[in-house]
């Protein structure tokens, strides 16, 4: 467990710029950026380069009702990468297919869909998003939807959330990156030189996100294996013996 202020704190040792007696109460300038600027802007970098483990990327369960559009939790950032951010939980293992913009969502629902292809795609704004499929799903359908959270701390009782706001919050980071991000903007800021942070920063970050993305996977049956269970083929229906 990382408090903020003792990341804080190791930032302003490494930055050679005293530490406040208190950084929530803190209104210097040299405090205020790093604590409001450099720090989220840290997070912000981190929240949208790599799917990072629980609890700071989540899940939840669509409940189909016929509809096209469904609520998503205020929480949520952005999809999971790859193709596992949204997928049926039905024996069928339908990953969802993303659609980018209007313009091809429009012309999908004109033209139909002969296939078996459930389509998505992301709408609203930040705590008030939605998502849409096409075909509808139906009354009893279930879908997963994999999400990077937009909350990147906890207070002392382990609520979390996205607003550091008293001296016992906790990081849902790791303590590193954070560090090394938030000291490299500060030095860039300044004018000093950043390269050597910013290169471990960056060596973290790739890091991270070849091990999510399941690169090094031991496989039972020897050797490594990189692929998803769902890439095994299983038929629609299996009948009963």
């Amino acid at each position: 467990m990382t408090l903020i202020v003792d990341v804080l704190n190791r930032v302003a040792r490494r930055c050679k710029v005293s530490a406040p007696s208190s950084w929530i109460a803190a209104t210097s300038q040299t405090a205020v950026e790093i604590r409001d600027d450099f720090l989220r802007e840290t997070i912000d970098d981190l929240q949208k380069r790599v799917d990072w483990p629980q609890p700071v990327s989540a899940q939840t369960t669509i409940a189909g009702d016929g509809s096209e559009d469904y609520d998503l939790p205020t929480d949520f950032l952005r999809f999971s990468q790859g193709i596992t951010g949204v997928y049926e939980t039905t024996r069928t293992r339908r990953w969802g297919v993303p659609v980018h913009s209007d313009g091809a969502w429009t012309q999908l629902k004109n033209l139909g869909n002969a296939g078996t292809e459930r389509y998505f795609r992301l709408k609203g704004y930040p705590e008030n998003y939605q998502i849409s499929f096409y075909p509808n799903p139906a009354t009893g359908a279930s879908i997963t939807v994999s999400y990077m959270s937009s909350n990147w701390m906890a207070s002392a009782a382990g609520t979390a959330g996205k607003m550091f706001t008293a001296d016992d919050d906790v990081l849902l980071f790791e303590r590193r990156p954070v560090e090394l991000g938030t000291i490299w903007r500060w030095r860039q800021d300044k004018g000093l030189d950043y390269e050597a942070e910013k290169r471990e920063y960056d060596l973290w970050i790739a890091t991270q996100a070849n091990r999510m993305r399941g690169i090094n996977t031991l496989h039972m049956a020897g050797g490594y294996e990189p692929g998803h269970p769902m890439r095994v083929p299983v038929p629609d229906f299996i009948p009963s013996s």
